[in-house]
């Protein structure tokens, strides 16, 4: 299985976090990989996060008749176009000037509010991260190594190796450390089609 472009880390990565870790699980590796990358991006509600992979965006919205809107997607990288009702707004030349502005995480306007409305806002912008964060990248590998090891151990909880040993393991799903992580990246602003 080769990567996929929204793979939160490489088997590299992975395998540095893996003590003696070997060539021979590398398929395996990836495929964890991939598919629990997925796995976090459908709970943190984003599809995608890399800009390469979200490319330009076009999107319609309810207009909320305030003067402020979440994208879908986000860091905001840069807006070319604004309208409401199909009237084009311009972008502010100050922050105090009539126009759109935008900042990592809203569209404002000055001068102009989202009339309220059914799919009257088209908004035109660039979206998403560069790479993938590195403390969401640690976060991932955390969780990821934890699942790998614990394929060969599921269900257990303690294990006794002749008497001598006692063996206890956190069943838990996800590490609280990178649940706190993920939940940082997680899209909370209501969806709308």
């Amino acid at each position: 299985m080769a990567a996929a472009p929204d793979d939160l880390c490489t088997v590299a990565e992975l395998k540095s976090w893996l003590p003696n870790q070997g060539n021979n699980d590398d398929v395996i590796l990836q495929s964890l990989i991939t598919n629990a990358s997925l796995q976090v991006l459908q709970y943190i509600d984003r599809p995608h996060i890399l800009s390469s992979v979200l490319g330009p965006l076009t999107e319609n919205y309810d207009g909320n008749d305030s003067d402020r809107l979440l994208p879908r997607n986000f860091p905001v990288i840069s807006v070319s176009s604004v309208s409401i009702d199909g009237v084009s707004v311009q972008a502010a030349t100050t922050p105090t000037t009539a126009g759109y502005l935008w900042d990592g995480r809203r569209i404002l306007l000055r001068g102009f509010r989202f009339c309220r409305g059914v799919q009257n806002v088209q908004l035109s912008y660039s979206a998403g991260y560069p790479s993938v964060p590195l403390d969401l990248k640690q976060a991932a590998i955390e969780a990821f190594a934890l699942t790998y090891r614990q394929r060969v151990r599921i269900g257990e909880k303690s294990n006794s190796m002749g008497g001598q040993v006692n063996i206890s393991f956190d069943m838990g799903d996800v590490p609280p450390r990178s649940m706190a992580i993920f939940n940082q990246y997680r899209r909370l602003a209501p969806r709308t089609a």
